[in-house]
This record gives C-alpha cells, structure tokens and sequence, in this order.
C-alpha cells in the first residue's frame, strides 16, 4: 500500500488545536498525537493508547482534566487516525512502534498506561519491554487471551469472516460505525468526530489490517506476540493495575475481565454498571476515577486493613454449642415447618461435607438464590464453615436488579430453587448448580448436579472431610451482600468473616441478647444471623419481598412460634401490622406480650406509627436503629426519646459503643466536603466508622475511594447533623439535596411536616430546575391520579406547615396516587423518579390523568 502522509485533525469538539502534533518515526512513518505538556518536569507521564476503529480523540477528557504536572500523551496507531497509512502492521509492529514513539518523545519514567480494546495487548507489550520505566497500569474493555471454552464475540467472528472482513471494515463505514453504535446514546457530533479520520476506503484499510491480525488460531502470525503478552502480564505482581470496566460491552464481556483478573488478581477493578464498549464515554465517572487512581499511585497503596474479629469465636459458633439441642431454631410459617437446632446443625455438616466432596473450596463464592428459610439458613453456615463466600443477590432486587449483582459478584457456583438454576443458567455460571427441591426433569433441564438433599446425603457418606479451620481466618471474605439500589445499581458488599463476627457482638452488646432470647424476622436476612447469635428465629407468614404483606395476624402467630422477645421489621411491614390489629384474637394479642424489644429500620419512621405499635405491645421498647448494609447498627433510639425530640429531619440517636460519627459539611450546590467535624448543628454528609462496617465494595474501586475519605471512615451517602447532644439526625439522602439559590434544602424535614399536613402516608421532596436555582416542589400520596397539582386548600395547608417547621418555600404541591419507594424495603422513596415526573408535569409534558 502506499504511504498516505499524516496530517493534523480539523476542529473537533472537545479537541484542543495545541495538542495535536506529528512526530516522524524514520522507517515506520509519521504518528500524530495528541499531547498535553506538563507545566515544568512531568510528576507522571500517561500514556493512552486507542483501539481498533478510535483515535486518540477517545482520551481527550483525559487530556483535559489530568492534572497539570503530569505529562499526557495519546497516540494515533500508524494507519489509524489521522497518522500516516502504509505498510500492514502486526501486533509485534504496533508494540515497537509504540516503542519507537516513547524513544522520539524522549519519555521518561515514571509512566502510566492507559489503553482499551486492541490498545490493551499493545500498551502491554510496550510495558514488558520498558517494566523500569513503568509505575502502573488502566485497562479498559481489553482482552489478551481468548478464555478457555468461550466463543469469540459475534460482532468480531462476523467481520472477521473472510467473506464479509473487506466489506465490513474497509469497503463501508459499518464497523466504524458499529463501534460508537456500541455506546450509549453519544452525541451526534462526537459519532462524527470518531469517523472522521475514516471517511474513504483508503483511510479505513487499517481498520481491516487490525482486525484481519486477531489472532483467533494457534497458527495465526500474531499469536505468538499475544501469548507472550498474556504470560508476561501475570508477572505484574508489583505492578498496580487497574482494570475499569463497561459491564454491558457485547465484544469484551465480563469473561474477559474474569481472564485478566485471573492474571493479575492483585488488580483493583472498577465495573460501571450499564456502560458499553466505549466505557470513557458511556460513564461520565470513568476517567475521573482512572485519573484519581493514578493519584493514589502517588499518595501509596490503599493501607492493608487491621484484622478485626481475630479473638472471636468464628460464625458457626453458635450453632456447634446448641447441636445437641431439640429445641426449636427455625420456625417457618409460610411453611409451618419447625426445624430444631440439632437438625440444623447435623444438616449444616453434612451440606458443608457434599459441598466439598462436589470441588467447592475456601475462597469459592456461592450464590444462594434459595426462598429465605431452613434450607437458606443451612447453606449460608454450610458455606462458612468450609470457608466459602456466600452471594446473596435477594430477589428484593427484583430480576433485572439480581442479574445485574450476580453479573459484577460472579460466583462460581450457585445454591438455588428452579427460577435460581434457570437464572444461574442464563448467566452462565460456571462451577456447580445444586438445586433446593425435587430432582427430576427439571433439575436436568436447568443443569443441576444435584438436588441440596443429594449433597447432603454424599456429606453423610464422606463425613469429615472439612478441616477443622477452614473457618478460622478472619481476614477471608465471607459475605458479599448488596444495597437495595434507592439510588443507583446495586453494590456488592464485602464482609469479612471478621467483620461478621464483630457485627455479631454489636448486636448482642447494643441488645442484651441471650439465650432465652428469640428473633422474629419480618426483614428476612436477619433471620440468618439468628444462629450465629445462638437464638430461635421465626419467619412470619408473609411475602418477604413485599414488606406490606405483613399482617398483625401474622406477626403474632411468628412470635408465638418461638415465644419472641426481639423483631427487627421495615416502617411498611410495621404499618402492615398496625392497619390490621383490630383483626387480632386474644391469644394472638396475648402471644405479643413476650416482645421486650421491635427494632424498626429500613427508612425514616413517624413517631406516630411506633406510638400505635406501642399501643399494641405496651411491654416492648419500639427504637429505630440506623445503618446502612455497608453498616448496621450504628446508632439508636427509641420511642420516648423521639417523642419528646424536636429538631430537623428524623432523630435516630446516639453512636452505639465502638462507633464514630462526624459530619462533612455541605457546600452551596450539595456537595460534601473533604474534612469531616464533630461539631453540633453542622449539616452535611454523615461519615461512620466501627468494627463491623463492611470491608469493601465489590469491584467497585471508584465508589470504595469516594466512601473510604478519610480512610478507615465509611461516606453513607446520607445528610444530617449531630445536635448538642452527641445525637445524629438524618435529614436524607445527600444525591437528594436540593439546591436552591438560597442554599441546599435537605429533604426530610419538609417530608414529614408535609405528610403530617396532608394526613398522608408517604411524601417526598424533590427540586425543579437547574443545580443551584431549583424551586423546592412536595409530592403528597393521596388516592387519586397518578400525580396531579393539589388544589388549592391541600397546597396552601402543606406549604404553611413545611413553612413553620423549616423556613422552606415550597413552589409547588402535587399529590401522587403512590410515590415510588424501593423493592427490597417498600419504605425508601425513589425521590429521583418522582422529580422527573413532577418536572414533566409542570413543564406541560406530563400526563394528568
């Protein structure tokens, strides 16, 4: 092929004149790239490289906002963007011209790479061979290695057919089409901006080049390149990597992220939930959070945490110490099945005991897809005593939610009823399926190895296979549970096996929990800990992925089952529990009586509320712990103190022992600050801190940065104060504040003097218009349309109440047939959603109905 000369872009958006340059490299051709100087001697070199069919105008964010001490140079591979076209490059010819660039730049250490797609093998390559230069390294939606058993993509193994390779890549726009056909939504002048070096055939004859050298076959000429790349990555064990991830990419799937993390498991992994192939421009989080962890090159690796839990007694602990015991440990209403703690404890062996004689091992992730109940409980313990990792991706998520977290968990094997195995199936997990229920066709028809029962029986026949220890590392993940997604993809959880213990003892300490003492679980992963706490557990009659389901009868029935002293529930299921009393009989009312205490949590509850429940059981103290799943409890109070508390949003006490609490201020447009104080009456984002407060969030690494300010410290994402007192209140959510040109108006407050106001259930305050001038607008649940402006007398009564009790000016008032709240708890309002409705509805593009 002839030699096509480079030249510079024309005006692009987003693309500075002053970066471009053309650097001759003799006998190779003419580069452009794209380069942002540093301002004096780099701190930092990066260096990005772009994949097959982009150019360097795929790191022009990064360019834009690095920092100005760091020098940043993005290339345009030969035959690529607007460099000069030529001879066909290979794989080897890409990494040495990379090479031969760096040597023209006269690059220095200490480098970053940055690379996605087909970048990644060449930026990998350049690394091996300049391993002194190298400091770190991002990868983006890459792959070295074909995985074991997995078929190539679809989109690659079409163009790549010999039939169609020609025409797809160089004879018609279609691939460099397809590629910013990938991403989400971009913007017409950025689709344009990527093709733009490849409007002729000519221009696009790399494009083909790069995806004839695939190397798919042992045979192929690029092969051997690649596979020295792929062996050599996984000597990186000193060498920081970070691996950020677009979750929904239909070329460079997870499968290969699960390749790469093999490879290099020490990697910190970032996956952004719903981003597609072109992750930079599907997320706006991407680059900040690739820029912020190469900052964090600078300031050290993230600390290794203290163990925590070292002196306690591990989780089954509780369980071993009652084996002998015929007493009740689980009462199942739902199924009026009663399991007793020797059963419980003889079932947990022999699961753990099938499980290893099936391959399961310590460090192996479980998901259990199974109906909260006997069978769930037995194989959580199961998988913790052979020190396995439990995966609870409850169906309070609902289906899209669950396939979502078990997609970022990735578990290796899986514990599930039908819908589970059917849904592990189409995710494709790959170790082993056991099925919770009857074999038959369609345990084969979902894949099963066996039917839990089965597993069972092969651990009574090979008895004593699990080590002793094989609980004994508190450090070694245990649990990996996930937020219920009010505001955002769920998260992934991580606690340690340590950590669980300490949560454990927090419990028992905050509670005075004994022995005589026994759990009603309306809110069924408590439920779970029942065992480890050595205490009866009842499951009331109730659908547990409907909190609303509850009924007075069915929570007497549930504490008479085990003669219940403590119940944990959600304000909806307790709400359940109070619109039904009167349908109580008198020994229901009787069996009540045992309760000493009802701990509500899940979202702000009316003092109102807790006062009929404790009308109902006058014996038992009604307290509102508060937490989070990253952290649970952390603070409480109760009933009489609420009653008596006057102060903005909902007080939820003071710090349990081993607990900290301060507060990072707000600024004027919502957004927290840095430093955190202990200091009364300053509103902002409440930070936490104690023993049992998760490890991590699951390949998260961005969002675990943001919440770890300070270190050690957990940012819940929740805004409030601390008063005179020491007492915290909450005042909301913090991606909630509304921003007024008057400064922020957190939402709790004007919520319950609205919903008192309007005699209503739910309420929710939201902000219309731009950040920093929005008008404050309530939304009011009434029966009636789906949500409608309030008349007049319901406007003036609610903006005169929300006056009185925050000095807030409410523009509008609207009332909704039912105000979105979250699946898992049926309690946490959806404020996101409702503003979006109500902005339409005032605008004039809603629908008043």
């Amino acid at each position: 092929m002839a030699m096509t000369a480079a030249h510079l872009p024309p005006a692009l958006p987003g693309l500075r004149p002053e970066w471009s340059r053309l650097v001759d490299l003799p006998g190779r051709g003419t580069m452009h790239v794209l380069e942002r100087p540093a301002q004096g001697d780099p701190e930092i070199t990066v260096l990005a490289v772009h994949g097959n069919p982009t150019w360097s105008y795929l790191w022009r964010a990064l360019l834009e906002n690095a920092p100005a001490t760091w020098r940043v140079i993005a290339v345009d591979q030969l035959g690529m963007g607007y460099s000069s076209r030529g001879e066909t490059r290979r794989l080897a010819d890409r990494v040495d011209d990379l090479g031969a660039l760096t040597e023209a730049l006269s690059v220095g250490g200490p480098v970053v790479t940055v690379a996605h797609d087909w970048g990644g093998p060449v930026s990998l390559g350049w690394v091996l061979d300049h391993r002194e230069l190298v400091v770190g390294v991002v990868l983006t939606n890459t792959a070295v290695h074909q995985p074991e058993g997995a078929r190539t993509p679809g989109l690659i193994r079409l163009a790549r057919s010999r039939a169609l390779l020609p025409w797809v890549t160089r004879g018609s726009r279609a691939f460099v089409r397809g590629t910013t056909a990938l991403s989400r939504q971009l913007p017409r002048e950025v689709i344009d901006a990527y093709g733009a070096p490849y409007a002729t055939a000519e221009q696009r004859g790399a494009v083909m080049d790069f995806v004839a050298d695939i190397p798919l076959e042992a045979t192929h000429p690029s092969a051997p390149t690649l596979d020295a790349i792929a062996e050599g990555v996984t000597h990186f064990d000193d060498l920081p990597v970070f691996l950020a991830w677009g979750s929904d990419d239909p070329v460079f799937s997870d499968r290969y992220l699960r390749d790469l993390v093999a490879r290099m498991p020490h990697a910190d992994v970032h996956r952004y939930e719903g981003a597609r192939h072109l992750v930079t421009e599907d997320d706006a989080r991407c680059i900040p959070d690739i820029i912020t962890w190469i900052q964090r090159l600078r300031d050290g690796r993230r600390p290794v945490p203290a163990s925590i839990g070292v002196d306690l007694p591990d989780m089954n602990s509780g369980l071993r110490q009652r084996t002998h015991d015929t007493g009740v440990a689980i009462a199942d209403m739902r199924s009026e099945l009663r399991v007793s703690w020797e059963r419980l404890a003889t079932r947990t062996e022999e699961i753990a005991s099938g499980l290893v004689a099936w391959g399961v091992r310590p460090g192996d992730r479980i998901a259990l897809l199974v109906t909260p109940g006997p069978d769930l409980i037995a194989s959580v313990y199961a998988a913790w005593r052979i020190g396995a990792v439990v995966v609870v991706a409850d169906s309070g998520l609902g289906l899209r939610g669950m396939r979502r977290a078990l997609r970022s968990a990735e578990p290796t094997h899986v514990i599930g009823i039908p819908a589970g195995l059917g849904l592990a199936r189409t995710l494709e997990i790959p170790g082993r399926r056991f099925l919770v229920g009857r074999p038959g066709a369609a345990a084969r028809l979902l894949g099963a190895d066996a039917t839990l029962s089965e597993v069972a029986r092969r651990g009574r026949e090979e008895s004593g296979v699990v080590p002793t220890t094989a609980q004994s590392d508190p450090d070694a993940d245990a649990l990996v549970a996930f937020t219920s997604g009010a505001t955002g993809p769920a998260k992934g959880v991580v606690y340690t096996e340590g950590r669980l213990r300490a949560l454990r003892e927090a419990l028992r300490d905050a509670y005075s929990i004994t022995e005589s003492d026994a759990l009603v679980a309306a809110f069924a992963p408590w439920a779970v800990l029942g065992p480890a706490l050595g205490i009866p557990s009842a499951i009331p009659d109730m659908d547990l992925t409907d909190a609303s389901t509850l009924t007075s009868a069915s929570f007497a029935d549930a504490t008479a089952a085990v003669a219940g002293t403590l119940m944990w529930v959600s304000p909806t299921g307790l709400r359940g529990i109070v619109s039904t009393a009167d349908f109580l009989t008198s020994p229901q009312r009787s069996a009540l009586q045992t309760l000493r205490e009802i701990l509500v949590a899940g979202a702000p509850v009316p003092v109102e509320l807790l006062q009929r429940m404790s009308d109902m059981v006058p014996g038992a103290r009604c307290s509102t712990p508060y937490g989070m799943t990253e952290a649970l409890p952390l603070t409480e109070t109760d009933l009489g103190e609420l009653a008596s508390a006057e102060g903005s949003g909902v007080l939820v006490g003071r710090p349990l022992d081993g607990v900290s609490i301060a507060i990072a201020p707000l600024d004027s447009m919502g957004a927290s600050a840095d430093d955190a104080t202990e200091e009364a009456d300053v509103t902002g984002e409440i930070i936490v801190r104690a023993p049992w407060m998760r490890d991590r969030y699951d390949r998260r690494w961005g969002v675990q940065d943001r919440a770890d300010t300070p270190r050690g410290w957990h940012r819940t994402g929740d805004v409030g104060h601390l008063d005179r007192d020491g007492r915290l209140w909450v005042e909301g959510r913090l991606a909630h504040v509304v921003t007024t040109a008057d400064g922020p108006v957190t939402p709790v407050a004007v919520e319950l003097a609205a919903q008192r106001r309007a005699g209503a259930d739910l309420a929710a305050c939201v902000g219309i218009g731009p950040v920093g001038a929005q008008a404050v607008a309530v939304a009011v649940q009434l029966p009636g349309p789906s949500m409608a402006i309030a008349d007049v007398e319901l406007s003036m009564r609610v903006r005169d109440a929300v006056r009185a009790a925050t000095g807030v000016e409410v523009a509008a008032v609207l009332t909704m047939r039912e105000i979105p709240v979250d699946v898992r708890h049926r309690s946490k309002v959806n404020r996101t959603a409702v503003a979006e409705e109500a902005a339409a509805l005032l605008s004039g593009d809603g629908d008043d109905d």
